[in-house]
């Protein structure tokens, strides 16, 4: 169990670092050439990396960093086993760590390639058109 006290030591030990930079603009096309300069400058100079969860936004994080890592430190302070009890649902490349470490990950029918290929399920449905609501339904909280 996380405590008050117990998060307070947790963020006064925090060291200072960046979290993530987010590079957004419409023109889809100048961000695909910015990611591999940034993919460059993370691997050689920053050890970052990229990741996008939108058209128009590349994702500059630490190297290593993901959803999905962060979930399964959500997952182990509340003593849950992502592998047997977690159903996780996505729609784009930062998502895929999470689908795939996940007892059941389920992609949105709009969702991106990756995220396709890491789920265990694709719906049919967008993820606006309620894909999220139905794959609850389907894969944990139908009620009887």
């Amino acid at each position: 169990i996380i405590t008050s006290t117990t998060t307070t030591r947790m963020l006064s030990s925090h060291e200072p670092g960046m979290h993530k930079i987010l590079f957004m603009d419409d023109n889809v096309t100048k961000l695909e050439l910015l990611r591999p300069i940034l993919e460059h400058l993370g691997n050689t100079y920053y050890n970052a990396s990229v990741t996008q969860a939108l058209s128009t936004m590349l994702e500059w994080i630490p190297a290593g960093q993901s959803k999905g890592k962060g979930v399964a430190a959500v997952c182990s302070a509340l003593n849950i086993d992502p592998k047997m009890e977690l159903l996780a649902l996505g729609d784009a490349e930062n998502d895929v760590d999470m689908l795939e470490m996940a007892a059941i990950g389920v992609a949105m029918g709009n969702a991106s390639p990756s995220a396709k290929r890491a789920a265990d399920y694709v719906m049919d449905q967008h993820c606006d058109n309620g894909a999220a609501g139905d794959a609850m339904d389907l894969f944990y909280f139908k009620s009887h």
